[in-house]
């Protein structure tokens, strides 16, 4: 029987000891984020959505992993909102219309001729804009971190060319929802349906709708040539998707994590504006090239179009007139007062 040194015998027994206690220490792991969208992968918010997620990962060294769930295969952005402070979202850049479903006072972003692109790349408007609509969610444990550009909408059809006002009568027409953009189709004598972006294609070509109020991407990447004529009517409805996150979530991340989100997300808007003014030309014109009609408001045709909207948008700004004053103050201070 052979006997183990003592010191030996003790220094494997501590060994042995160290070993199990790591083993029962939980493996740090980074803060995973999540991300959803209901428009496919091949939209450009998409790509914005990637550029964010890998930005996000290289600012904080792979501590923040933002993972990007595009096409509704985990929420529509609709459903998305409302899952944020569940923890199975922390993120969602759905069109700011859906925002009235929480706040109707921000819908003041969404009325005809309301927003431009001028104003819009002012930095000063467009970081108060940005602040003024969070303030209107923030109740809801929500904060408005930006605004992207959509575009500036149009009317997209399946068999109708439309090329005045009373062209639009008795057509049933999809839009993203919102009290704002329903009263406006209504005052077209027309039919407005609400339905998310992943429908658009499959309501216009079974023929539930007639035509929609959507992007050029809309038009070019999810219904295609299936609808032919387009109508435009320069700055009717300039478009925009919020960058919405959970705001309890995002405070409870250390400060160089909120950082890194607040940068990117920064960053991206600047940029993502006038690429979205160009990408729009591309598009459209990719459109025409596919054998589709497009056709554009003459100067007389516009001007019954802000007349229209006139009367719709006053009856909004009565009635939320909290927003209305701070909307022109903001215009005002920027140097945009009209």
């Amino acid at each position: 029987m052979s006997i183990r040194p003592v010191g030996k015998w003790r220094a494997a027994m501590s060994s042995l000891v160290l070993t199990a206690a790591l083993a029962a220490v939980p493996v740090a792991r980074g803060t995973e984020m999540i991300v959803t969208s209901e428009v496919p992968t091949s939209h450009w918010k998409t790509k914005y959505l990637n550029a964010f997620a890998e930005d996000v990962k290289q600012r904080t060294n792979g501590a923040l992993t933002v993972k990007v769930f595009p096409g509704a295969t985990l929420y529509n952005d609709q459903d998305a909102m409302a899952a944020l402070g569940t923890g199975a979202v922390h993120m969602v850049w759905p069109l700011a219309v859906r925002l009235e479903t929480i706040a109707p006072p921000t819908g003041i972003v969404n009325l005809p001729f309301a927003l431009t692109d001028a104003g819009m790349e002012n930095s000063c408007f467009s970081s108060g804009l940005t602040k003024m609509i969070s303030s209107y969610v923030e109740p809801r444990n929500l904060e408005v971190m930006a605004f992207l550009r959509t575009a500036d909408l149009m009317y997209i059809f399946k068999n109708r060319e439309v090329q005045k006002l009373e062209d639009l009568k008795g057509t049933k027409i999809r839009v993203t929802g919102g009290k704002v953009f329903l009263d406006m189709i209504r005052s077209l004598n027309a039919s407005p349906v609400s339905l998310p972006a992943s429908e658009m294609s499959t309501a216009i070509s079974q023929g539930a709708i007639d035509g929609v109020l959507s992007s050029p991407a809309g038009w070019a990447n999810i219904i295609g040539i299936t609808a032919k004529y387009g109508w435009y009517v320069p700055g009717m409805s300039l478009g925009t998707y919020a960058v919405l996150v959970d705001k309890p979530w995002f405070e409870k991340l250390p400060a160089e994590q909120r950082k890194a989100i607040s940068d990117s997300i920064a960053e991206i808007a600047q940029r993502q504006w006038k690429e979205a003014i160009e990408e729009d030309k591309v598009l459209i014109k990719k459109m025409v090239s596919q054998g589709a009609v497009f056709h554009t408001a003459s100067a007389p045709e516009l001007q019954r179009w802000k007349s229209l909207a006139t009367g719709g948008n006053k009856a909004f700004m009565e009635k939320y007139p909290d927003a209305t004053a701070r909307f022109a103050a903001l215009e005002k201070s920027c140097g945009l007062a009209k």
